[in-house]
């Protein structure tokens, strides 16, 4: 009863937010981009809110289940380094040219090309695409924790948070996501600050923690009577596999988690789109520290919260679930968080991780829904197309693209990917093959052209899912295994470099 006393507390609180940020939406610049007057507390907390999500809290920890230390990498270059290396290096050239009326990446892009109508386009379809792939993980995460904390079936706890979502950013756009997002931010990182440790200390402490991965093979072969190589369980200590090994070797580290997540996470639409939003220019200065030693505690406490339940079923104490959906089963790393908080926090911690959860969730759900919805009315419909429509015929419009994103992605979601981080990372993937080198060649190198930006974002949008199509998860690179999204991101380099040298300058 006091779990839903909490659900019901939070979801209300959440609502009063969205209403008042609704209340303060008055033009279309408003809805997209705030005007640009958000806060330093409330920008910092947004960038947080919108990469720490779903992911984290259920993916990361599943990652973190199956794998232990070998992919750290993540966690120390991936969306820390995303947000705060992003702010620095794209928001500091933004805030010079958004004078010029530019409230989404598809604006500067535009500009920069002097390419309207085409690259808006290409960018928004792009972006629109990106956006919804790595919406459909998060309905996933709510769905597997009001599972288990709540006992509700997977598909009412992810509708459920579909409707509060879908509802206060259809009335409020920015504003409500923005203030929304600060108070699910604070929760989100007050319950991963406190259940983690707790956690810790019910397997007998860090050191004991780091041990039991150290002896994981003889550990899970006497518990378990699984084979001592099983899920990994050789390189759980170390900080990365041999190259020859999927997921955990060191070729993969580079190509997933140097490349594609940080990479894609600090080009990814969402993110770029909410380095407009911010007031004063000297908030550059200060926020990517807060950013980076906030998100750097968030994602390693997950991480070890994962490797705890590892430890915790490896001895024999914690049996985690699969989540059984008829046509499919959730894999059941992705139920270690929440199963190992259930298991060894008392049951007045153990509430808070509902919220948790449904905040990191949350967060990020709103600006992708935002994003995508953008990307259509704003950048295609308004500006691409040349659609004159009123601010008040394009919040109406809004409303209508907010809720057909919102519920169709949860449709999908109700049969989900076996390891939710997989699909995250697609996402990712597209993002940084798309967007990376338009962006950055196109602030930082004079000679990129309009010609180079489209073919790079068409190149590595079309090479990453054919990849994707013929080799899954993992291409082989001169024998060696590597993430998929590899080639995607060399072609689009390759092809922005090439065009540019050999095209004349715009």
């Amino acid at each position: 009863m006091l779990a839903w006393v909490i659900f019901v507390a939070y979801l209300i609180a959440v609502a009063i937010i969205g209403y008042y940020g609704a209340k303060r939406t008055k033009t279309v610049a408003d809805f997209v981009a705030a005007s640009g007057q958000l806060g330093f507390w409330t920008y910092s907390l947004l960038m947080i809110g919108s990469v720490f999500s779903g992911m984290t809290l259920i993916g990361v920890a599943g990652l973190a289940f199956t794998t232990g230390w070998a992919n750290m990498w993540e966690r120390i270059i991936g969306p820390p380094f995303a947000i705060a290396f992003g702010t620095i290096l794209i928001a500091s050239r933004l805030y010079k040219v958004k004078a010029n009326g530019i409230l989404t990446i598809q604006d500067y892009l535009a500009f920069r090309y002097k390419d309207p109508k085409v690259m808006r386009v290409i960018a928004g379809a792009v972006s629109a695409l990106t956006c919804y792939i790595y919406l459909i993980g998060q309905y996933t995460a709510i769905g597997v924790a009001s599972h288990i904390v709540l006992g509700i079936p997977y598909w009412l706890g992810a509708a459920i948070a579909a409707v509060i979502v879908v509802s206060y950013v259809m009335s409020g756009g920015m504003f409500s996501t923005a203030w929304t997002t600060f108070l699910q931010s604070l929760l989100m990182m007050l319950g991963v600050y406190i259940t983690v440790p707790v956690i810790i200390a019910g397997i007998g402490g860090f050191e004991q923690l780091n041990i039991a991965l150290s002896n994981m093979p003889q550990l899970q072969n006497e518990t378990r009577g699984v084979a001592t190589s099983y899920m990994f369980a050789n390189y759980l200590s170390k900080p990365f596999g041999p190259a020859e090994v999927p997921v955990v070797g060191w070729v993969y580290n580079i190509t997933l988690f140097f490349i594609t997540v940080p990479l894609g996470l600090m080009v990814a639409p969402h993110i770029v789109n909410n380095m407009l939003t911010f007031r004063d220019r000297s908030y550059i200065r200060w926020s990517p520290l807060v950013m980076y030693v906030f998100g750097v505690a968030i994602i390693l406490l997950t991480a070890l919260a994962g490797m705890s339940a590892r430890v915790a079923w490896a001895q024999g104490t914690l049996n985690i679930p699969e989540l059984d959906l008829g046509v499919t089963k959730v894999t059941w790393s992705d139920m270690a968080y929440p199963a190992v908080a259930q298991k060894l926090l008392p049951e007045w911690l153990f509430l808070l991780l509902l919220p948790t959860i449904l905040a990191g969730v949350m967060s990020t759900t709103d600006r992708l829904i935002l994003t995508a919805t953008n990307s259509i009315s704003y950048d295609i419909v308004k500006n691409a197309l040349g659609k004159e429509i009123s601010d008040r015929k394009m919040r109406i419009f809004n409303a209508v693209l907010v809720a057909i994103i919102g519920f169709s992605s949860l449709l999908i979601a109700l049969t989900p990917q076996q390891m939710l981080a997989w699909i995250i990372w697609s996402g990712l993937a597209l993002m940084a093959n798309c967007f990376f080198f338009p962006i950055i060649l196109g602030l930082y190198w004079d000679r990129m052209t309009k010609n180079a930006a489209r073919l790079s974002m068409l190149v590595g949008l079309v090479v990453t899912i054919v990849c994707f199509a013929i080799y899954g998860k993992t291409v082989p690179i001169a024998g060696i295994p590597a993430y998929a999204a590899f080639p995607g991101f060399v072609a689009s380099f390759l092809t922005a470099v090439f065009v540019s040298l050999v095209d004349k300058k715009d």
